[in-house]
């Protein structure tokens, strides 16, 4: 069946209707607060590889007809059943950066959405032993996920979550923070809050990353106190190099992974829980840990090589974890006892998937007017770049490389070409018209000299 859709009978004990529209763009945090309720969408170009498609129809990931906009990269699995599930779907809207999830009133005998307070109200919640997922995350970070490691003398919090005296209240009550562990540069914002609040602490970042000035996009982090220079090697927060053989008792490890931007670490803690940023993800869809393509910054070639590093530690007996936590996309507990052998198979699956994408990058300029195509189709921008995509499906889709166009579900190659010769004409009259007021300009020179 097309995108692998079922159809659901409304049950008459409603708990609102969750629903997700185009604006969606593949940040893939909701699913994670509603993981009963939301899944990915596959695209309806898809051609999965050998033994991809089984292992979806085995786990069940159909997401409902109708319970999406054609173009989404979520959809629905099972509408809300119960309070619980209300609760979820209402924190899984919270989490969406660009709003794309919606989420319709329950039935009036249900309990109302207004008696159960704030959607984040029950985070933070332990995701396992002194591992806690903050919630409560920053449209300023574009909603990434942070989590927060609980230890003696000061913990570790990694990406920042939204500023309030509930989070900062969480953080002191559970004996404050140590280190601020930012993943990549796209999770920086709040950072000097924090610092602020907690005096002493220090903030590391990969020193790729640090902007001295701050943009329009980010903060200025030339204050960061730890730097970390790229690396092959695993190495401790300050940056000391860590042997190989000494991950396995190391507490904390970072390791320089960079690809989806210049500058990205990912944290390992304990061998059992490995914070990666934007780094790397996983695909309940797929069954194994992946990338984000579409929204590689620096370079994809560069990101499969940092991840075959992993593959190699992994496979050479030193690389253990049990839980993958990224900031966008989908965490996920591996099956097994967590020992590096299992993270040696999830890791060269990942660089198998990565190795069969386009190489390239995709750069700000022409993903951010996608993004806003979307998320504002009434735009003048939005307007424009459907003027020349055509309407319907796949119409923005033009704006990014053809490299990973593939991987916008709704990607219609046939209006390339089409919205390749629009452009050119676009391009042409514009250039002709700049050409005339130049000549024009010009003439009335002359004729002012004459």
């Amino acid at each position: 069946m097309p995108n692998h859709i079922v159809r659901e009978r409304v049950d008459e004990g409603d708990w609102g209707r969750l629903h997700v529209t185009r604006a969606c763009c593949g940040a893939g945090v909701c699913r994670n607060f509603a993981p009963e309720l939301l899944a990915e969408v596959s695209p309806a170009h898809w051609e999965p590889a050998r033994g991809e498609r089984g292992d979806i129809e085995r786990r069940g990931l159909a997401v409902l007809e109708g319970s999406y906009d054609e173009g989404s990269f979520t959809g629905v699995l099972r509408q809300p059943r119960s309070q619980a599930d209300l609760e979820a779907a209402r924190a899984a809207v919270a989490s969406c950066p660009v709003h794309a999830l919606r989420l319709s009133p329950p039935a009036a005998r249900a309990r109302p959405a207004g008696a159960l307070g704030a959607p984040f109200r029950t985070w933070p919640r332990r995701i396992e032993d002194d591992v806690w997922t903050l919630g409560h995350p920053s449209d300023k970070n574009f909603n990434a996920t942070a989590y927060f490691i609980e230890r003696p003398g000061g913990g570790v919090l990694v990406d920042l979550p939204r500023p309030s005296e509930a989070v900062f209240r969480f953080l002191e009550e559970h004996g404050g923070v140590r280190w601020i562990f930012l993943t990549h540069r796209d999770s920086v914002r709040h950072h000097a809050e924090f610092a602020a609040r907690f005096p002493g602490c220090r903030r590391i970042l990969g020193a790729a990353d640090v902007n001295p000035r701050g943009d329009e996009h980010n903060e200025a982090t030339g204050d960061v106190e730890v730097q970390l220079r790229d690396r092959p090697g695993p190495m401790t927060l300050e940056g000391a190099p860590l042997a190989d053989a000494e991950l396995a008792g190391a507490e904390l490890a970072v390791f320089s992974q960079p690809g989806h931007t210049a500058g990205s670490i990912c944290l390992l803690y304990r061998g059992r829980f490995l914070f990666t940023g934007d780094h790397l993800a996983y695909s309940r869809r797929l069954g194994h840990i992946t990338a984000f393509r579409l929204q590689c910054w620096d370079d994809w070639e560069r990101q499969t090589r940092s991840v075959r590093r992993l593959a190699a530690l992994a496979e050479a007996g030193h690389l253990r974890f049990t839980w993958l936590l990224p900031g966008h996309g989908e965490w996920h507990r591996l099956e097994g006892d967590g020992g590096a052998r299992a993270a040696a198979v999830e890791l060269q699956r990942a660089v198998a998937w990565m190795e069969r994408q386009a190489a390239g990058h995709v750069p700000r300029h022409r993903f951010i007017p996608w993004v806003q195509s979307r998320t504002s189709p009434r735009s003048l921008l939005a307007r424009a770049v459907r003027a020349i995509g055509g309407e319907g499906p796949g119409s923005e889709v033009w704006v990014l490389p053809r490299a990973v166009r593939a991987h916008v579900p709704d990607h219609r190659p046939e209006k390339d070409a089409r919205a390749l010769l629009r452009a050119s004409l676009v391009a042409a009259a514009a250039l002709g018209a700049a050409a005339g007021a130049v000549w024009l300009a010009a003439r009335a020179a002359v004729t002012r000299r004459a």
